[in-house]
């Protein structure tokens, strides 16, 4: 075939892409109707697709891009990535239905709302924003770029990588500013389904490369009995005490079984997140969170990501030509239209992420920080206008991002999910253990998110600019940085909660415990259960993610394919069944009818803040014009 010929599909589906989502965008502003619903959709959104839309967030196009890569540049040690699905679901399970019912009582709509709600904490609200943009300027840019650069290789280079960034970003924009949420969950839901189809697809035309199953596992077995090919199927181990990436020169790759363990908290990150939050805060009502986290994330998806995933990373660490890459140029060749129909998968499922992101970044930059604090007079309607100009502004930030400042892009993408992660004590304390106080949460997240930042490559980086250098590289131990931030944040939270007074805590809060109590108080068989279901999540997180892994080197040697991978498989079924005892023995998720009475706070006399609100934005003026002349300085003070 033509080179013109094979590329024509690319663009054509692209198009039919875009006029999808402008379509649905305007349907969402039709229904939208007022500047009411705009960022929630009038919480609206349908229990089925908002199930879609976490399950397709939470995976975007990271398991397809990165997931598959590292199987195949590193081989099936770092197990964690095929359990995927259910270190995804698990989170879902302990929050979201008690999380929706808060949200309700309290009449919130976003987790910053939520956290300044239950805690009166603006070091917790601004946290949470900057979560959120970090996802839309990191995690979700990162993979925009990857596609951008994977689409002009496909079209050999008549689309640059810098027009493909822009195109995707402009759409990206048109459909969120232009529906606000309601368009982000309709075409969430179809994102869902096109990603799903992609790595189905991915999987299938993989098995045909390599030929089949049978022939996949016949080359792995080839592949072991070479000189170091055995290290590619076994865990390296439970922990090695190295110095971390970058120092210690003898390190090998983070694949022990602590590192998978911490990798997964890392994962769990994401449900934590505002990003989750916001789509639980906008959906109709909680009779969907079973289903949504057991058979559409743990199982559907879940599945997916298990066999999925670990064929397409396990064909390309038998032939490099096989990698993702490899497999969309040989697709190029022999059926360009199924290679355009993946491509969009791919597409669909990083943009679901990267929407999402905008819209919640940018509510909560105008909505919950610039508005309260800035301009309190500010209409509805003013306030969803700047929304709009703000995502517009970080759609074009992350799009300069990729290609001016790619190593900053990375440094960012890395520390997203382990920062997101350090936001499960506060949503602990309020959904789960209303033990922890205001000052010990606050303070947990703070040490939480600087041990990250400690061992992570932008915290050390940063220091070393400033004289100071650390003894530690990423990772050290090789635990990811998602842990090392967790166990500075619950220290903190519970040495400070046992000498903190637990009767100081606000109305609101006061409020939301007696509601959860009277009810979601759990049944008399729930109670009785207790006990085995934390000993089940425990086990199955002991042996499927943690240092029970380095059983799965050996437990299945005989059958055909490699013993980590069937290990991997039969945890991926019993965290189903684990996930299914959860969300509908123990209640955790299942569905429950009940009229909610909004939570109605004692009248407060209300001051007049116009002077302060004008001296504030001066600050925050002149502060931004002093950080952007002290970053161009720098910039030039060395030579970039």
């Amino acid at each position: 075939m033509s080179g013109s010929f094979t590329s024509i599909w690319l663009p054509l589906y692209g198009l039919f892409y875009m006029a999808t989502c402008l379509y649905w965008a305007r349907v969402a502003a039709v229904e939208n109707r007022n500047t009411e619903t705009f960022f929630s959709a009038g919480h609206q959104l349908a229990p089925w697709m908002a199930a879609l839309m976490m399950a397709g967030a939470s995976i975007s196009g990271w398991f397809l891009l990165g997931g598959a890569a590292e199987i195949a540049h590193h081989g099936f040690a770092l197990a964690a990535v095929l359990q995927g699905g259910i270190v995804l679901a698990l989170p879902g399970v302990f929050f979201f239905k008690r999380m929706w019912f808060i949200g309700q009582r309290l009449r919130v709509s976003s987790q910053v709302e939520l956290f300044r709600a239950y805690y009166q904490s603006d070091f917790l609200a601004v946290v949470s924003t900057l979560v959120a943009v970090l996802f839309a300027l990191g995690f979700a840019a990162v993979q925009m770029r990857a596609l951008a650069h994977l689409i002009s290789h496909l079209t050999a280079d008549m689309i640059s990588p810098v027009q493909a960034a822009a195109f995707l970003s402009l759409v990206l924009f048109a459909y969120v500013a232009i529906g606000g949420m309601r368009a982000v969950g309709y075409l969430g839901a179809l994102q869902s389904i096109f990603l799903a189809a992609a790595m189905a697809g991915f999987a299938a035309y993989a098995l045909i490369l390599t030929g089949g199953f049978a022939a996949l596992n016949q080359g792995l077995r080839q592949l072991a009995s070479t000189e170091g090919g055995a290290a590619l199927f076994a865990v390296a181990g439970v922990i090695r005490f190295s110095a971390g990436l970058g120092r210690d020169l003898t390190a090998a790759p983070d694949a022990t079984s602590v590192a998978s363990l911490s990798l997964a908290f890392a994962f769990m990150g994401f449900q934590a997140s505002p990003l989750a939050a916001k789509i639980i805060l906008s959906t109709r009502n909680a009779n969907g969170f079973a289903a949504g986290q057991t058979w559409v994330m743990a199982g559907f998806f879940g599945g997916l990501i298990a066999f999925g995933i670990a064929i397409i990373g396990a064909a390309g660490l038998i032939n490099p030509n096989y990698s993702l890459a490899g497999v969309l140029g040989s697709l190029l060749q022999t059926s360009p239209w199924f290679m355009a129909w993946l491509v969009i998968g791919l597409v669909a499922g990083v943009q679901l992420l990267a929407g999402l992101a905008l819209l919640t970044a940018g509510e909560a930059l105008v909505r919950t920080i610039y508005k309260p604090y800035f301009h309190s007079a500010l209409s509805r309607a003013d306030t969803v206008n700047i929304t709009r100009i703000v995502i517009g502004l970080l759609a074009l930030a992350a799009v300069l991002m990729q290609f001016l400042t790619p190593v900053a892009l990375s440094a960012l993408a890395g520390v997203v999910l382990p920062l997101a992660f350090q936001l499960w004590t506060p949503l602990l304390g309020i959904t789960w253990l209303r033990w922890f106080t205001r000052p010990a949460v606050v303070s947990g997240v703070g040490f939480g998110m600087a041990a990250v930042l400690l061992t992570e490559p932008l915290g050390y980086h940063i220091l070393s600019f400033l004289g100071l250098e650390l003894p530690w590289g990423r990772w050290p131990w090789t635990l990811h940085s998602a842990a090392w931030g967790m166990a500075a944040n619950l220290t903190a939270v519970l040495l400070i909660s046992a000498i903190t007074n637990r009767r100081t805590q606000g109305e609101e809060a006061a409020d939301v415990q007696a509601f959860i109590a009277s009810t979601l108080k759990p049944a008399a068989r729930v109670r009785r259960l207790t006990t085995t279901a934390w000993s089940v999540v425990l086990a199955w997180m002991f042996l499927a993610a943690g240092p029970g892994l380095i059983f799965g080197n050996t437990a299945f040697a005989n059958i055909g394919m490699p013993s980590i991978w069937a290990w991997s498989g039969l945890f991926w079924l019993l965290g189903v069944a684990m996930i299914w005892f959860l969300s509908y023995a123990m209640d955790m998720a299942s569905p429950l009818h009940r009229e909610i009475e909004p939570y109605s706070p004692r009248p407060r006399l209300r001051r007049d803040q116009s002077m302060q609100e004008q001296r504030r934005l001066r600050i925050l003026i002149i502060t931004a014009a002093a950080a952007f002349v002290l970053i161009v300085l720098v910039n030039l003070s060395f030579g970039h």
